[in-house]
């Protein structure tokens, strides 16, 4: 039997500020994951809330909440969101849930991939690493399965063939061992339906991930990139992001196109809540139609990153929530959500908004 070729089958992923017929959003667990919240489980609990009834204002919300949680998130989040009850042990649902492609004529799919808890950081992750099943059945999405580990969180599509993704994450031992670049490569133009990878350095200091691209850089348009910036007293990480940004300055799209910028200020946060893996970056935001969503950090720059994300995405809102408890885990908003495209874009790309 043929083995699935995204391309050949008519499917593509479509970028993230095309329309959306869902927004999943991942609910927190504690149990086995006290390091990630301690005693600000509660607070990180109402904050998810406060998001999944941000995103429920836009667009269709669905939590993916462990068993043990699932009242309390329904309780939480009120009757405009649906909770969803599954099995993951975690929140991080953009890198342990599906990947949603759309066909030509508005069919559903759900490219299936490995998941090996970042590298095997976490035990157990039974649950997460069938999520992405559970979920392509929830959205009733037929499934495509592959046998490379690969997280949606370290890599971005402009929808036109084009993904972003770093070197630090993709090619770390502890993922694909086994596999080339060019194998990597092949294997994500088979399932997602990309003619061209984008390769940046990373950040092989970030610990979690191993330097997930939806902290660095992402693609708001065809042709355009937003990216997070560092200031110079930040050391080896300021050295980091200028590298990533050297590599994007020198990339092409899928087209032979050059890169317009636009940059995101990196904020100065002090409340850190103890956390060695504080995700205190603005990069982490979601799209809903009609909104971009990101953190408000209560510092100086949120001004300054509300304005950058009016100007990325003319004529949506600007929600900066006070969700700063959920950085904690390492993650934010981005990495605790996936989208489900609409069926009415099928067949059209679409443009930069």
């Amino acid at each position: 039997m043929n083995r699935f070729d995204a391309r050949q089958r008519g499917y593509r992923m479509p970028a993230e500020w095309e329309p959306m017929a869902t927004m999943w959003l991942g609910w927190p667990v504690l149990e086995n994951r006290e390091m990630l919240w301690g005693d600000h489980y509660a607070r990180v609990e109402e904050e998810f809330a406060l998001a999944a009834r941000t995103f429920a204002r836009y667009q269709p919300c669905k939590v993916t909440a462990h068993h043990s949680r699932a009242e309390r998130a329904r309780a939480l989040c009120g009757p405009g969101v649906e909770v969803v009850s599954v099995a993951a042990e975690d929140n991080w649902i953009r890198d342990c849930g599906p990947v949603f492609l759309q066909g030509s004529g508005g069919q559903l799919a759900a490219a299936v991939f490995r998941f090996n808890a970042w590298g095997g950081k976490y035990q157990p992750h039974d649950g997460c690493q069938q999520l992405a099943q559970d979920m392509a059945r929830a959205a009733g999405a037929q499934m495509f399965n592959s046998d490379m580990v690969l997280e949606g969180g370290s890599f971005y599509v402009d929808g036109r063939g084009t993904l972003l993704t770093t070197e630090s994450c993709l090619l770390h031992p502890n993922r694909n061992p086994h596999m080339s670049r060019s194998e990597i490569e092949e294997e994500l133009g088979r399932m997602l339906g990309i003619r061209k990878v984008i390769w940046l350095p990373g950040n092989p200091d970030e610990v979690e991930t191993n330097g997930h691209v939806d902290g660095i850089a992402s693609f708001i348009g065809e042709g355009k990139v937003l990216v997070q910036s560092a200031s110079p007293d930040q050391g080896e990480y300021f050295r980091t992001m200028q590298e990533n940004r050297r590599a994007l300055a020198l990339a092409t799209d899928a087209t032979g196109r050059h890169f317009e910028f636009l940059e995101l200020p990196s904020p100065i946060v002090s409340e850190r809540f103890g956390s060695e893996r504080y995700c205190d970056c603005y990069a982490n935001y979601v799209l809903v139609n009609g909104a971009v969503v990101s953190t408000a950090f209560g510092v100086a720059e949120d001004e300054a990153a509300r304005a950058v994300f009016a100007r990325a995405f003319p004529g949506r809102a600007v929600e900066l929530l006070p969700v700063t408890a959920i950085s904690m885990g390492g993650g934010s908003l981005h990495c605790s959500t996936q989208q489900q495209p609409s069926s009415s874009s099928a067949g059209s790309p679409g443009a930069h908004p």
